[in-house]
């Protein structure tokens, strides 16, 4: 039986944590639907939070297939992530008040982003081969 290495594992977590990223975002844009009937902002935005989770979940599919190029976008995405988490977090509107908002915008994309990069920062360098007989 293969064993995984500490890489391939922390590239597995990532994708989970992904993909439960993504599940919160789908719930929350198939809620907003409703509310679309009677504004239709709410319709727009609905729309594209499901294309949002709908990115997560094949840029999650495709991480854990190894692509290389879903490593980067979805590095891309979790720091735009926590960028606007951090920009909406300074309003005055209230946006991270309670455990749920904290964990979904702050926690999971920074777990995600830590796994990640200690991930990226092991398999980048030479792997032992065998030795050299010459």
């Amino acid at each position: 039986m293969d064993q995984m290495t500490a890489t391939d594992s922390r590239v597995e977590i990532a994708g989970v944590l992904v993909l439960l990223q993504a599940s919160f975002s789908l719930v929350a844009g198939l809620s907003a639907i409703p509310f679309g009937i009677v504004e239709p902002g709410f319709r727009v935005l609905s729309v594209v939070t499901i294309l949002v989770a709908a990115m997560m979940f094949w840029l999650a599919r495709n991480l854990r297939r190894g692509r290389r190029w879903a490593w980067r976008w979805l590095v891309l995405a979790e720091v735009l992530s926590l960028t606007v988490t951090a920009l909406l977090a300074l309003l005055p509107i209230g946006t991270i008040r309670g455990p749920v908002p904290v964990l979904v915008n702050l926690v999971i994309p920074w777990a995600v982003l830590v796994l990640l990069a200690s991930g990226s920062s092991r398999s980048a360098g030479p792997r032992p081969g065998p030795a050299d007989p010459a």
